[in-house]
C-alpha cells in the first residue's frame, strides 16, 4: 500500500489569531460582524460539539479560508491532537490558531481523513514530530511531513461508513451506561 504526504491529500491551514478581531468597544452595532469559534473542548472523537462553540464579536469581516465549511476537519496542534470533520452545514465558524484546518484535495474522502488523523498510525508520526517540552504544540510543516497510506475512493467511503457506524455503536453503549447508573441512583433513593 503506498504511502503519501499528507499535505498532497489536503490543503493545510492554521487558525485565525482571535485578538486581532475582537472588538474592542460596542459603539457601532452596524460594524460588528458575529461568529463563533471552536474551542479545545469542542473538538472530540472525530466530532465537533456545537454546544461547546463560544461567540466571536470582531470588529470586521473575517477571511473565507478561516471559516469552516461542510467536509474541512479540524485538528488540534496540541495534545491530545484530536480531529474531527464537519458533518454540518456550517457559517460563520471561525478556526483559532490552536488548530489546524484541512481540506482534502478531492482524492480523499474527508470523514475517511478524519478517521486516519485520530487513527494510531499518525499519532505515533505527530509524538515525533511535535516540538516543545511542557507543551507539546504539532507545526504546520510538520502536519505536511504526515504518512498516510492511500486507498481508492471507494474503500474510503466504505471505511468511513464502518467507522462512523462503530463510533455511533460506542456512543450508544455510552448513554446506556449512564441511563443505567442514573436508573440505579433513582432506585437507590427511593429505597
Amino acid at each position: 500500500m503506498e504511502e503519501i504526504n499528507l499535505s498532497d491529500a489536503a490543503e493545510i491551514s492554521s487558525g485565525l489569531t482571535l485578538a486581532r478581531f475582537k472588538a474592542k468597544k460596542i459603539s457601532n452595532a452596524e460594524e460588528i460582524k458575529n461568529y463563533y469559534h471552536i474551542t479545545l473542548k469542542s473538538v472530540e472523537d472525530n466530532k465537533i460539539d456545537l454546544n461547546l462553540l463560544e461567540p466571536l464579536k470582531a470588529n470586521r469581516g473575517i477571511e473565507e479560508h478561516y471559516l469552516l465549511k461542510k467536509g474541512d476537519i479540524v485538528i488540534k496542534l496540541s495534545p491530545p491532537y484530536n480531529a474531527a470533520m464537519v458533518d454540518f452545514n456550517c457559517e460563520n465558524i471561525v478556526v483559532p490558531p490552536n488548530f489546524a484546518i484541512i481540506r482534502s484535495k478531492g482524492d480523499f474522502d474527508p470523514e475517511y481523513l478524519a478517521f486516519v488523523l485520530n487513527g494510531s498510525f499518525v499519532r505515533l508520526q505527530l509524538n515525533r514530530l511535535v516540538e516543545g517540552g511542557a507543551l507539546s504544540i504539532i507545526k504546520k510543516s510538520s502536519l505536511n511531513q504526515i504518512r498516510i497510506r492511500t486507498r481508492d475512493m471507494q474503500e474510503q467511503v466504505k471505511y468511513a461508513k464502518l467507522l462512523s457506524l462503530l463510533s455511533k455503536r460506542k456512543e450508544l453503549k455510552l448513554r446506556i451506561i449512564e441511563l443505567e447508573d442514573l436508573l440505579k441512583e433513582n432506585i437507590l433513593l427511593n429505597i
